[in-house]
């Protein structure tokens, strides 16, 4: 019996092709040709390059556009290395990779540099992109790269001028496009003086450069690569190569500029020699057999292989520029990939994802259904080689991709698999394959090769090598047939599974793009579209026990005023998102921002690019029209499932977007990152955890009264139902329980903890003098004696007149304090009750003679309801006052009713000297109350 052998240990990827290329950090790296394969377009793009230093009247401006890690950026690295000093070991490395990749190419490159006799070679100029004026980014990369190229001393005053331009420019006021092309022609003179070739200019992620003159027509000359492009023309024995890099087409960039704008930059394009770059599918191959390193010839029954792979021969998947030979040779170098894979993977990724980038993920990296984790899950028995198969790579796509493949022109056709997998209730493993393999192969579609879902290929690219796999695919495929889940289309000999949708997606954008206002603000969309959600002051919460929050509106030049004046509501405070359509919108705003000097409340952000967002906001605003103005969705769940996922994932996007604008994760010029305003200067804010800790300072300054009270439970502006009637048994203890030791609660119930926080561990209730009752707190760190001295001066003001308690509470409420509704009521007891002898309390304009549990109960829910008038104890009252509880404080039958009379007549005669003659019959009815409460407070218990 065969030991299995564990398919990790047969196979692996070679470590060199994990990393994608950055010019400026690339270029003087010893390694950094390691690994590079010379395609069939590299060699292509590499003959325009020599074929121009052939003939001096041919191009030497060209724009290199392809899909992400499509190898343009690692060309251009091997191009300049190619093209620099002959005696470097980076450029004899590259002419050893031209030698094996391409012979002939080799020779000519070689006479070519023979027949010019120039020994230095190029002077790189390398450049990457980042969204700031290109025109600056020029004159650094020139002055960097004329003092590495040489020590010769006159580039020295060339140098000197550059540095001198650079240390006067600003992205306001940028160097001049004639002034940079006046530095180059310079530059490729004293090249040439000092036995030079020329100078090759390569300007990597030009789309950044672009993005930002489009946002700032101001700061981004792009007429200075017209300028370039045009002096490359003309140069002649030292010539100047300008070589630019896309990953789009150059007019997508300009689509929001003015029409004028865009004939400018139609201009600068034509200027450059446009080069597809795209590799077909038989590079593909290649670049996956140097990738995958494996002996198949030593594994035990290798035939069996080899007559597996032999089998895409008579299904006629050989791409005609390959011979049989080397197309098998290339199978099995791609192995343990299904050739099915290998041939189709390509062109999926280069369709839907970032082409070989994306591809060496799926070879590299540890997701779900990936290669490394199918290499791990897997053993060779020695019988049959397990390979990845349409399937797995399914599986791999939409877990990796997920909701961004909705997003594209075949959203419908994935939609279909999940919802073709769906219609069955119990689907044998074979069947889902199956619907996997077809719905794949309909979406990538006849390419270079003979891919169609043919019941031939389909059989060939499921065959796992057990016995009864016929039968079931057989079996699987009559059942799908049945059900008019897969049909068969005569035509192309090909099946195709049925979508069960009647819209077209498509179409219903198209349509929506028409019917939506073109010149809807950007601030108004989102807010329609995605209500903020708040920001929390984290360290605040943390340090007080209070959550307090910011809510965030989306403003512009017109909203601004608005949305600063209207009323926050619940929120603690305000963070306006201002998004500027223009520059001069911009400046707009930042002079209104510093004008908020006296709200400490708000905080204010102005990015300075914005464009990313406005994209992906217009996207989400065409699918939700779609959804809210088709009700045919309604019975169609495929439609139904695709616009859901593309709604998804726009929305996502439009996160990502927000989070990169406002979240403080852009790193970095300047004039990228989005400005924070707060009280009417510029605030330090670069990172997430800054915004968090800046918003907290602002709470502290704030709210600088806020009593601490660390209590989840009722420190709360709603409260649960649990702490609501923990809330009114510890009321019912304070009324009734006062002085007993923890108003009598015993055990643990959720209103011992609530006691614990903000009565005892406060001091508001305490033993004096050993008699439990309510008193003010001590003064400590918890701050709660702010909150009481609060109270205190509000029952000053109602000793004029009535006061409502709705006004005591908005006092709460409001900075500096800032205090929850929760606790409120239990603090306002406890005052009621250490004031009880001189507080009256009125429920609608009427005396509450007995304020028990019924009665706070309405307070709660409606304090504006009840009133409180304070009688101060002093003077002729208090002394009056003083003999009564003298006199009363030992009562006995016989001399108790004497007393109490004896009391009352200087009582009586007191009121009647009263100045308020109006208020007569409201003060004797107070000063029964006071009589009252002392009686009551005097008396021994019966």
């Amino acid at each position: 019996m065969t030991k299995e052998i564990p398919l990790s240990e047969i196979f692996h990827v070679s470590s060199r092709f994990r990393r994608s290329v950055h010019l400026e950090r690339d270029f003087y790296a010893e390694n950094s040709l390691d690994g590079y394969v010379l395609t069939v377009t590299a060699r292509e793009t590499l003959a325009r390059l020599i074929f121009a230093l052939e003939n001096p009247s041919a191009s030497k401006a060209w724009s290199l556009t392809g899909p992400y890690g499509s190898g343009k950026s690692a060309f251009a690295l091997f191009g300049a290395k190619l093209l620099g000093d002959p005696g470097s070991p980076a450029t004899r490395e590259a002419s050893r990779l031209l030698e094996h990749g391409d012979v002939l190419l080799w020779n000519q490159f070689n006479d070519v540099c023979a027949s010019r006799q120039k020994g230095s070679g190029f002077c790189p100029v390398l450049i990457s992109g980042e969204r700031a004026p290109i025109t600056i980014a020029l004159l650094r990369g020139l002055a960097g790269s004329l003092a590495a190229f040489g020590a010769d001393p006159g580039f020295n005053p060339l140098i000197n001028a550059i540095e001198k331009r650079l240390a006067g420019a600003t992205p306001e006021s940028p160097p001049y496009a004639s002034e940079i092309t006046d530095f180059f022609e310079s530059a490729t003179l004293q090249i040439g003086k000092t036995g030079g070739a020329g100078l090759i200019l390569v300007v990597d992620e030009l789309g950044k450069f672009l993005e930002h003159a489009a946002q700032h027509p101001s700061q981004g000359d792009m007429f200075v690569l017209q300028r370039l492009a045009e002096f490359a023309a003309r140069s002649g024995d030292t010539p100047l190569f300008l070589l630019t890099i896309l990953h789009q087409a150059f007019e997508q960039y300009a689509q929001r500029l003015g029409k004028s704008q865009r004939e400018e930059w139609a201009k600068v394009q034509g200027r450059f020699e446009d080069v597809a770059f795209m590799e077909p599918t038989e590079q593909v191959l290649r670049l996956i057999g140097n990738a995958i390193e494996g002996d198949v010839k030593a594994l035990p029954a290798p035939d069996n292989t080899r007559s597996f792979l032999s089998d895409s021969i008579d299904l006629e998947l050989k791409p005609r520029q390959l011979t049989t030979y080397e197309f098998l040779q290339l199978l099995e170098n791609c192995l343990p990939l299904h050739p099915a894979v290998a041939l189709v993977v390509g062109s999926l990724f280069r369709r839907f994802a970032q082409n070989e980038r994306s591809l060496f993920a799926l070879l590299n990296s540890g997701e779900p259904h990936g290669l490394q984790d199918f290499l791990a899950s897997r053993s060779y028995d020695g019988r049959c080689l397990p390979l990845f198969s349409l399937p797995e790579l399914y599986d791999y796509i939409n877990t990796a991709l997920g909701n961004r493949l909705y997003g594209s022109s075949d959203g419908k056709k994935w939609a279909g698999v999940e919802s073709a997998i769906a219609r069955l209730p119990n689907p044998s493993p074979m069947t889902v394959k199956l619907i996997k393999s077809i719905g794949l192969l309909g979406v990538v579609g006849e390419v270079s090769v003979n891919l169609r879902s043919s019941e031939r290929l389909l059989q060939y690219a499921l065959d796992d090598g057990t016995d009864n796999y016929t039968q079931e695919f057989d079996r699987a495929l009559a059942a799908l047939e049945k059900r008019s889940i897969a049909i068969y289309r005569r035509h192309s000999d090909a099946y195709a599974l049925w979508e069960g949708s009647d819209i077209d997606i498509e179409s219903r954008l198209n349509e929506a793009a028409a019917q939506l206002d073109p010149n809807q603000r950007l601030a108004t969309t989102i807010s329609e579209l995605l209500p903020p959600q708040p920001l929390i002051a984290r360290r605040h919460l943390f340090l007080t026990g209070t959550l307090r929050y910011f809510t965030i509106r989306y403003t512009d030049v017109e909203t601004f005023d608005t949305y600063l004046e209207t009323t926050l509501d619940d929120a603690d405070g305000l963070v306006l998102y201002a998004l500027p359509a223009t520059d001069f919108e911009t400046e707009t705003l930042v002079k209104k921002a510093t004008e908020v000097a006296d709200r400490k409340d708000v905080l204010i952000a102005i990015p300075q690019l914005i464009n990313l967002l406005q994209d992906a906001v217009v996207e989400l605003a065409r699918l939700q029209w779609v959804e809210d103005n088709t009700p045919e969705l309604d019975g169609d769940a495929t439609a139904r499932r695709e616009l859901e996922a593309r709604i998804a994932e726009a929305k996502r996007t439009v996160f990502d977007q927000l989070s990169a604008l406002f979240g403080a994760t852009i790193v970095g010029r300047d004039e990228e990152k989005t400005i924070w305003y707060h009280a009417g200067n510029t605030a330090h804010i670069n990172s997430r955890r800054e915004l968090n800790a800046h918003l907290s300072r602002i709470c502290d300054s704030v709210y600088y009264k806020t009593p601490i009270l660390r209590n989840e439970l009722i420190n709360q502006r709603q409260l649960s139902h649990s702490a609501a009637r923990a809330r009114r048994m510890l009321i019912k203890g304070m009324l009734e329980s006062e002085p007993q030791e923890n108003l009598g609660i015993t055990g643990y119930p959720p209103e011992m903890s609530v006691y614990l926080s903000l009565l005892s561990d406060t001091g508001i209730h305490r033993s004096v003098s050993g008699k439990w009752g309510f008193h003010p707190p001590r003064k400590s760190d918890n701050r709660m004696w702010l909150t009481w001295e609060a109270i205190e001066r509000f029952l000053d003001d109602c000793e004029e007149e009535r006061q409502p308690i709705s006004k005591l509470y908005e006092r709460l409420y409001a900075p500096p304090i800032g205090m929850r509704s929760g606790p409120i009521p239990i603090l306002l007891c406890a005052v009621l009750l250490h004031y009880e002898a001189e507080i009256a309390l009125y429920e609608d304009s009427s005396f509450v003679t007995d304020i028990s549990i019924p009665v706070f109960e309405r307070l709660i829910r409606s304090p504006e309801r009840f009133e409180l008038k304070r009688f101060r104890m002093s003077g002729i009252r208090s002394e009056v006052f003083s003999q009564f509880l003298t006199l009363i404080s030992k009562p006995s039958p016989e001399t108790g009713l004497l007393n109490l009379l004896t009391v009352v007549k200087p009582l009586v005669r007191f009121v009647t000297k009263l100045p308020r003659y109006t208020m007569l019959t409201q003060e004797l009815s107070h000063e029964a109350i006071e009589l009252r409460k002392a009686v009551s407070n005097a008396r021994e218990p019966d």
